[in-house]
């Protein structure tokens, strides 16, 4: 197995739950753990090093067991919103080789009772590489909607996000260049 930072073998569980919905660990039988796919362990202390990550993420309210016992483990509400950054943080809008002309503004007006979500998409539309170009207003030159649509479920405010198509705005010759196209 290779070596993983601190925390990293967490990160993976949360992700492949995420997507998989639920992965079974069997504590007796090390050998038929789904999990171990996604690491795969050389020996014994490699495989001990997962289960204790899952345990760890257990007591700590990330993930539970699906029936209460047994070796089928779930994401909680915490765990997904975790597993939901990780997500974010590794998402990347692909750049086209060639670029169709047209610019995609993301327009957000998110109520001031979901104010960490505003604060959290305005994070994640940075992180993605799009530039703010108005104060709830982002503007990039590729495709992002389903990154956008993703990113607006996770926080739960899909509703409150626009994206707009256009031919043509202000300042192109700036944002070009920050575009490097």
């Amino acid at each position: 197995m290779k070596k993983y930072d601190k925390g990293e073998i967490a990160e993976i569980v949360l992700r492949t739950l995420l997507a998989a919905g639920f992965i079974a660990f069997a504590i007796a039988m090390p050998n038929a753990v789904q999990i171990f796919k996604y690491f795969d362990p050389k020996n014994a202390r490699d495989r001990a090093r997962i289960k204790n990550s899952v345990i760890r993420l257990e007591r700590a309210g990330f993930v539970k067991r699906k029936d209460g016992k047994g070796g089928v483990f779930m994401l909680t509400e915490k765990g997904r919103e975790r597993a939901m950054r990780y997500a974010i943080a590794q998402m990347k809008i692909v750049e086209q080789k060639k670029w169709d002309k047209k610019w995609r503004l993301v327009m957000f007006d998110v109520p001031e009772k979901k104010k960490q979500a505003r604060r959290a998409i305005n994070f994640a539309l940075k992180r993605l590489g799009l530039i703010q170009y108005q104060k709830s207003v982002f503007i990039t030159p590729f495709q992002c909607e389903k990154e956008i649509d993703f990113v607006g479920e996770c926080f739960g405010i899909r509703d409150n996000i626009r994206i707009i198509t256009a031919t043509e705005v202000e300042k192109v010759a700036s944002l070009k260049k920050v575009f490097n196209i």
